[in-house]
């Protein structure tokens, strides 16, 4: 066995996620899978490669998502959570993302739309709670 398998019984999707942030907004994509958080607007990242690591993943991701290159990302932690559409197991490595070159854009076909969003608008959008707890965590609404 390669030291980067592990034996499961169950598929465990692994991820890199960003929050990305300015001006004390938060990017959100609204997704066009039907297959996995389907419609659901969303961080931005993506699956890992065998033996990639987090950081590296997400680079690649937002550079392939948004047309970005990132910057000393700051690791948030890691989280789990279950997809409501296709009901797999996603482990999350979640990271806080405020610089970068580049202008933010759709650079392929998984989303159909971004949108900069404040922490109080989220709690009305249809996020994993993970996300949006996440969001409250590193840009708190102010009273």
């Amino acid at each position: 066995m390669d030291i980067c398998e592990a034996p499961s019984s169950r598929v465990i999707h692994v991820t890199a996620t960003g929050l990305i942030a300015h001006g004390g907004r938060i990017l959100l994509g609204k997704r066009t899978s039907t297959v996995r958080f389907a419609a659901m607007w969303d961080a931005f990242g993506g699956h890992l490669v065998p033996c990639e690591e987090p950081a590296v993943a997400l680079t690649r991701e937002l550079e392939e998502e948004l047309g970005i290159k990132i910057s000393r990302p700051r690791f948030l932690g890691i989280y789990e959570d279950i997809d409501p559409t296709s009901k797999e197991l996603f482990r999350h490595y979640l990271f806080f993302v405020t610089r970068w070159a580049g202008v933010p854009r759709i650079a392929n076909e998984e989303h159909s739309e971004i949108r900069w969003f404040a922490p109080a608008e989220v709690d009305f959008l249809d996020v994993a709670p993970s996300i949006k707890a996440a969001i409250h965590k590193v840009l708190p609404t102010k009273p």
